[in-house]
């Protein structure tokens, strides 16, 4: 367990210091995009890496849809997606399509504040 956690450190500064202008321009620039649908809103959520398209998605607290993110790289530079944690927080998210019921809703993430990173549970593992 301490092994993760400081993988996911590592990774989460190394993401931000080699690349932090880069990310930061991208996450700004996610709120200006041209192909935004609406308002970009807040929501409560947790972050986690799928294997399939999109590979990085938002579960909202209390839902029962997914956030799909539209890019993975453009997300901001204190957090990351990737396999074997998860990252919640206060995520504000642009969306580029709109909301259906029993879809997924494509976004890009804005900003990120109050994150708790943990542990992927494995079906199985106590």
């Amino acid at each position: 367990m301490r092994r993760l956690w400081l993988a996911v450190v590592f990774f989460v500064m190394n993401c931000s210091t080699n690349d932090a202008a880069g990310r930061q321009n991208a996450a700004v620039s996610c709120k200006n995009r041209k192909d935004l649908v609406g308002e970009c809103f807040k929501v409560r959520g947790r972050l986690r890496f799928y294997g399939s398209y999109p590979p990085c998605r938002i579960w909202p607290v209390g839902s029962t849809h997914l956030l799909g993110l539209s890019d993975p790289n453009s997300l901001p530079p204190n957090v990351a997606c990737g396999e074997g944690f998860e990252v919640y927080a206060d995520y504000l998210v642009c969306p580029l399509t709109g909301a259906k019921p029993s879809g997924m809703q494509m976004v890009c993430v804005a900003s990120a504040v109050n994150i708790r990173a943990s542990e992927v549970k494995r079906e199985g593992s106590h």
